[in-house]
């Protein structure tokens, strides 16, 4: 079975060597990668490799990037569940440069989010207006996290789900870094309702592969005996950190796999996104799922990780989370755009974590109630 899966993973890496790789949202490039659901990055026409470029500084600011999108919010809103693009205009101004203008298409992404938000998560489309500079060439479509509405409360949980996005990058380079956008909504329509708000753009999958010399595994074909135990249980962890059950390593929900091309092994790496049905983000839509049967709030935290034979499995991923958890604290402390008062909530509720694991061996023994097998 084993082999099996190898020979289509090596048929995979081969057809991926194919594609053709070009520069990512206006300073990064980016190798885009199949993916088989409505948030896929698109590879029909992108440029040539260049290798030479390494530029991915980027991701590394909590600077906001200001942009303006101009649409007509009312059609958007109506059309939002259907997924269908809408024009719109969108400006990029960097600080000490020209104003960047492209004519775009936008739609609503997000299972729950494109249904339920006033301004669910978004695709930006260049389709229609492709960039022509050799230094942004290539880039088609991006998401982007918007807050679901228009209080004070939905740009909170935007800066939230960011910090959950930072603080995975801390414990991995397995994840998606993200970087601050200040959009500017200008509606076109005849409500004339215009809108200041903050998100954040997703780095792509193919951007996250190519840093780490990996390449994307299609989820439906793995199982939980595929998954690298180290970083199944990394991900658990950080799961159960922020309290968050809306996700399984089966059939890949809210999970990416990834298989890293430095060494030979037909075990995959998961990726973990979308995170604003945790506890950490706490939004006022968030409910647990239902396979998780031990909790009935977002806030109680139950473990979705594998079994483990081997108690030292736990332990070196307990040392992982203690020596990382300065940076994760700072991380936190760090970040200006939280209140005094949001900051302290969320600092406590990673203590509390932290209180948990300062006794391994009961902490433990919890795990192993709680968690399931690789069928899971």
């Amino acid at each position: 079975m084993h082999s099996i899966r190898w020979l289509q993973l090596k048929s995979d890496f081969l057809t991926m060597k194919k594609l053709l790789v070009s520069l990512f949202v206006f300073t990064l490039p980016f190798l885009a990668t199949t993916q088989n659901n409505q948030d896929s990055i698109d590879i029909s026409y992108i440029g040539e490799v260049n290798d030479t470029v390494r530029n991915e500084s980027f991701f590394e600011t909590d600077k906001p990037l200001p942009i303006t999108l101009e649409y007509d919010i009312t059609s958007f809103i109506k059309n939002k569940r259907n997924g269908e693009y809408l024009d719109a205009v969108l400006t990029v101004n960097y600080e000490g440069m020209d104003p960047i203008t492209k004519n775009i298409r936008i739609k609503a992404r997000g299972n729950f989010r494109r249904g339920e938000c006033f301004f669910p998560p978004l695709f930006l489309n260049f389709k229609t207006d492709p960039i022509e500079n050799e230094e942004l060439k290539g880039l088609k479509k991006i998401k982007v996290v918007t807050p679901c509405s228009t209080t004070k409360y939905g740009e909170t949980y935007v800066f939230r789900e960011y910090l959950v996005y930072k603080i995975y990058s801390v414990l991995s380079e397995y994840s998606f870094r993200v970087r601050l956008l200040d959009i500017d909504y200008i509606d076109t329509g005849k409500k004339e309702r215009n809108y200041k708000k903050f998100g954040f753009i997703i780095e792509p999958l193919g951007l996250v592969s190519k840093r780490n010399n990996a390449m994307e595994i299609d989820s439906k074909i793995v199982t939980g005996k595929d998954v690298e135990v180290e970083d199944a249980d990394r991900v658990a962890f950080f799961r159960y950190l922020i309290s968050d059950t809306d996700w399984r390593f089966k059939s890949g929900h809210n999970i990416k796999y990834l298989k890293s091309l430095n060494k030979i092994s037909d075990k995959v790496i998961p990726v973990p996104y979308d995170f604003d049905f945790s506890g950490f983000v706490n939004t006022n839509y968030s409910f647990p799922q239902e396979w998780a049967s031990n909790t009935n709030s977002v806030l109680e935290r139950e473990y979705l990780g594998y079994c483990r034979d081997n108690k030292e499995n736990y332990l070196k991923t307990i040392k992982l989370f203690n020596d990382k958890k300065e940076e994760i604290i700072n991380t936190i402390k760090d970040f200006r755009y939280l209140s005094d008062k949001e900051k302290k909530s969320v600092l406590d509720f990673v203590e509390e974590f932290y209180i948990e694991i300062s006794n391994p061996d009961r902490f433990i023994n919890n795990l192993e109630y709680f968690c399931r097998g690789e069928e899971f």
